[in-house]
Order: structure tokens, then sequence, then C-alpha cells
């Protein structure tokens, strides 16, 4: 029996293309499984098209293939861009990714809302960062493999490799085409850095949110004095672990509501801080368009209970909660089961989180800075 994971995640998902067989052909071998003996195969018609193809034609994909083209054709028919299918390969080393560390280029991708593959996030001082690749950049070509519409369930296959070896990517940035060569390397996320802005004012860079980032942000605030303010970077962090992100809240937040979903199939999960002595310095949070997903309910679930100012540029919209369930195989499918709802209420999917201060460019640490004197001002 397939074994079900409530692990809750968002598009963390460096992916790219492996050659399938197109979701005509599926169909097509559907078609053929419906009228081949069906009384004698009370099986399903995707196994009933899968055997009788693999067993009739010497040169047909192997079982697995038409297995994989199947679920996403499937997937693909929802209409939901946030579903996925990992092979039971490609699920291992997206594990890894969750964990901090693994061989790749340092780019995690996302479906855009027209099907595309685009550039959800940059790892800092990855191959990818090096080579000045940006968020929102559209993936084309992997190594002269056209991925554009390509499903993003087999994506670590063609970006991940053995440290040293060069891969060569194509991108669109503002309808203008480039392209770049990247050498493979051991990436750790590094997803937390944290510097002192001016005397016992700290800034936290939070990138991307995986399984160990709420102890990193704790780490940096015990390091660094901070009784003049905070700012929390979420700029570009596509996300992550929703737990995480819960326990980054907390941080900062009283006991209390962060976030609540009702999932299709169960009640209402509700997910508290239980802090009774949260951090008390001044809070600043910077977001743009690509703060997504579970970096959305950080700067949501603050400005919702009036712990921080959000400043910057409305974030990317994505309100939807996806759960992994893991087959028999090792295999995952990554479903959505719920909207969330922040402290208030209110849903923000494909709405994003408006800041309380538009800003933007490189000036938005220094409006930081200045609004946390303001605070530090107002408490005294």
């Amino acid at each position: 029996m397939p074994e079900k994971r409530p692990r809750l995640l968002s598009e963390l998902q460096e992916r790219a293309l492996i050659a399938g067989v197109s979701i005509l052909a599926v169909l097509a071998a559907f078609q053929v499984g419906q009228v081949y003996e069906q009384h004698k195969h009370p099986r399903s018609l995707v196994d009933q098209a899968i055997t009788r193809v693999t067993s009739g034609d010497p040169r047909s994909p192997q079982a697995g293939v038409l297995n994989q083209a199947a679920i996403e054709a499937i997937l693909k028919a929802t209409g939901d861009q946030w579903s996925n299918y990992f092979p039971a390969t490609t699920a291992s080393a997206f594990d890894q990714s969750l964990e901090g560390q693994y061989s790749g280029v340092g780019i995690w991708l996302r479906k855009s809302e027209s099907g595309l593959l685009e550039v959800s996030s940059v790892q800092p001082k990855s191959p990818a960062a090096t080579a000045k690749v940006q968020v929102l950049d559209r993936l084309t070509n992997v190594d002269g493999v056209e991925v554009s519409g390509a499903s993003v369930s087999t994506a670590i296959a063609a970006l991940r490799g053995v440290p040293g070896s060069t891969v060569t990517l194509d991108f669109v940035r503002n309808k203008i085409r480039y392209r770049v060569q990247v050498v493979r390397s051991n990436v750790l996320t590094g997803d937390v850095t944290a510097v002192a802005l001016s005397k016992n004012i700290v800034d936290i860079q939070v990138s991307a949110i995986s399984m160990h980032t709420a102890d990193d942000v704790a780490a940096a605030l015990a390091k660094f004095p901070h009784s003049k303010g905070v700012v929390l970077d979420l700029r570009d962090n596509p996300g992550g672990l929703l737990s995480q992100a819960v326990s980054i809240a907390s941080q900062f937040l009283l006991k209390g509501t962060v976030v609540s979903y009702d999932p299709k199939d169960g009640p209402e999960q509700i997910l508290r801080s239980t802090n009774i002595s949260p951090d008390p310095a001044p809070l600043v949070v910077l977001i743009n368009k690509g703060t997504a997903s579970s970096a959305e309910i950080i700067a949501g679930a603050l400005q919702d209970r009036n712990r921080a100012v959000i400043i910057g540029t409305r974030s990317y919209g994505k309100g939807t909660v996806q759960e992994i369930t893991t087959l028999s195989d090792g295999s995952q499918l990554e479903i959505t089961v719920a909207n969330y709802k922040l402290p208030s209420g209110r849903t923000i999917d494909r709405k994003g989180i408006t800041p309380d201060l538009e800003a933007s460019g490189p000036g938005e640490i220094a409006k930081a800075v200045s609004i946390l004197g303001g605070l530090t001002a107002g408490t005294k």
C-alpha cells in the first residue's frame, strides 16, 4: 500500500526534463487497453494499456517510463500547477535538497501559471549565482534538450550530476535569450546568512526554507546583538517546509495561530506558536515578487498579528498546501490538499502579500533601518 506522509512543501523544485512519452501517446495507449479483453483483467485501464503496449511491441518503452508518463498526464489534466510526480531516484535527490546539501547548479524551478519552467530561487554562492542566473528567468533548454513546457517532476535528473561536470543551460529573461555553461558542484544550501547592519541591528537573509532553517535563524539571533531591531529578508525566497516556516514566525510571536488550512479529507489544521517569550526586538520584513509559499506565511502571519512592518513589493501569491504521498516503489506524488489561511482568516493564493510600505531596489535595506529607528524611538 502507498505510504502517505503529511509533509507540507512548496515548490522547492530544482527540476528539469528527462525525455518521456507524450501525453497523446499515453491517451492512445489507454484506448488500446480499454478494448483489450477488459473482462479478463480486473485492473485499472492504465495497467491494462501498459501491459498491452509492452507485451505487443519489442520496441516499446519500459513499463516504468509508461507509468511515469501516465501519472504525469493525469496530474496535468487536473490543471493544478503545483501537483508533481517524482520517480524514486528523483524523490531521493529532492529529499537531499530539503536536508541542505546536494550536487547540482544551485537553482530551484517551478511551473509558471502559463506552464513554463521558471527559476524560483538561486542559491547564494552557487554555480548558478556565479553565472548570474536570476529569479524568474525562464529555463528553455538543458544540454540542448527543449524543456520549456516540460514536466518539472524529473528535473533533478537533468540538473544534478557529478561534481565538476558541465551542463549547458538556455534561459529567457525579458524576452532575451542567453546561454550559460555551469560546472556542477556540491551545493550546501546555506539558506540563512546574517550580518550586523549597525550597532544592535542585524540583517537575517533567508533564501529558502529547508530542514534546519529555523535553527539557523535562532542561531543568528543569538549571535548578533539586535536590541534595536531585526531585518528579516525574505526577498526571492520560494518557500519550503511549512513546519519550519511556522517555527521561524514563532520566534517573534506570542502564543497563537500562525496559519491554518482545511484539507479535503480531514479536519481543519491549525498551526500555532507556543512561544511565551518571543524575541521582542523591533522587526521589519522584506518581500518581493519572488517571495512565495511558506515564506509568504511568515510575512503574512507577522503582518496579521501586528508584529512587523512589511516592506517591498507584492509577493508571489502561492497560497496552497501540498501533501507528499510515497508510493510502493519509493516514488512520490505531491498533491494540493488545501488553501492556507493567515491568522486574520485571509487567503493569499494568486493575490500575494501587500507590503505596508512599497519599496524596491538597493535602498530597501536603508529604508528598513530607518523604519527600525522609528519603531525603537516609539518604544521609549
